[in-house]
């Protein structure tokens, strides 16, 4: 199997006087991995279901490959689709829920064996085969929705929210198994989530989409640490926004009393992670560095970390987080403390 580009070209997708798209562009690689994340009603799931065939595009374009999709009936655009309840026939044993689409397509009965047993063994249920849905668990429900997209091989592969009625150590595991999937079978996939966590796992790169609009699309390591707008910023994470404002020498941070390289325009912000925040001595000797003091007013335990909210002079609330090892030795709470950043760390934000 190999996968097709898919392209959407300034889409836009309205209910009434509601836009749900807005001016939608994004292309994807042939083979590739990309996320659709944001919050309910930020279009991902719409711009899904245009791509489906179960929802017509207001204006816009949308390409499988070279094929314009306009018109195309859902069931002739050859792509697989994994659901948020998986919509598996209940009164079908797993081998006929997976057979479905081949037999569909009217493909020969020992292909359609061949090919459902091949499924089966790639999402390790081949032992689980003459069972019905309403006899397996969650995890199991969805290998077999799984399964069912992928099995005539389809170059395009579409889920919206199928993880999210898993528990969380299932979850997680099944992420692994997506993307040990999508690496077999080389399908394009578009994947919609709300959950960063599962974004930032599993894709080649994320889309962050607020209010129909794309936001920022890279791979999840530049989305974390180069936000490109304080949406994105907020969103993906945990940060600090700082109140800033650019002046002659650089870009200024009243609350820490500091100032920053770099150049900006008026008013800003600068995000700043809370690992990204250490004791001053850690980084005493480094060159680039921004020291400051901060009044420690709580610490909480999260397990291999440590969660410190923090109070600047002016008031304004900061959060540093840091290993064990680093918290041990924490004063009590109402102590100044010492800290400093690398500025190579700061994300000065320009959007308003």
């Amino acid at each position: 199997m190999s996968g097709s580009s898919v392209h959407f070209e300034n889409v836009t997708k309205r209910f009434g006087e509601v836009v749900a798209l807005a001016d939608f562009t994004l292309d994807v690689a042939p083979g590739e991995f990309v996320t659709l994340l944001g919050a309910s009603g930020s279009g991902k799931s719409t711009a899904l279901n245009i791509l489906a065939g179960f929802s017509d595009a207001s204006s816009g374009q949308v390409r499988i490959g070279e094929r314009d999709l306009a018109g195309v009936p859902s069931e002739a655009r050859n792509v697989g689709m994994v659901f948020q309840n998986f919509a598996l026939f209940p009164h079908m044993t797993v081998f006929d829920n997976v057979a479905f689409p081949l037999r569909m397509r009217r493909r020969p009965a020992d292909e359609t064996r061949r090919l459902v047993g091949e499924a089966l063994e790639m999402v390790h249920l081949a032992d689980l085969a003459g069972r019905r849905p309403a006899a397996l668990s969650g995890g199991q429900r969805q290998r077999v929705a799984l399964a069912r997209a992928v099995v005539f091989s389809p170059p395009v592969l579409l889920m919206d929210e199928c993880l999210s009625a898993l528990d969380l150590k299932l979850r997680e595991a099944l992420q692994g198994e997506i993307r040990r999937i999508h690496r077999e079978i080389g399908a394009t996939t578009i994947f919609v989530t709300h959950d960063q966590g599962e974004a930032l796992t599993m894709s080649d790169r994320v889309a962050v989409l607020n209010r129909g609009r794309i936001e920022q699309i890279a791979r999840p390591e530049a989305l974390y640490d180069r936000p490109a707008t304080r949406f994105v910023a907020d969103f993906i994470g945990q940060t600090n926004l700082l109140a800033a404002r650019a002046v002659s020498g650089g870009i200024e941070l009243p609350g820490l009393a500091a100032t920053l390289p770099g150049k900006a325009d008026g008013k800003c912000a600068v995000s700043l992670r809370p690992e990204r925040i250490m004791r001053a001595e850690a980084l005493d000797g480094e060159a680039g560095v921004t020291r400051f003091s901060a009044t420690l007013t709580e610490s909480v335990f999260l397990g291999a970390t440590t969660e410190h909210r923090l109070r600047l002079p002016g008031g304004e609330a900061l959060t540093m987080r840091e290993g064990r090892s680093g918290a041990a030795a924490l004063p009590e709470p109402g102590a100044q403390l010492a800290l400093a950043f690398r500025n190579a760390d700061a994300v000065v934000l320009t959007d308003h």
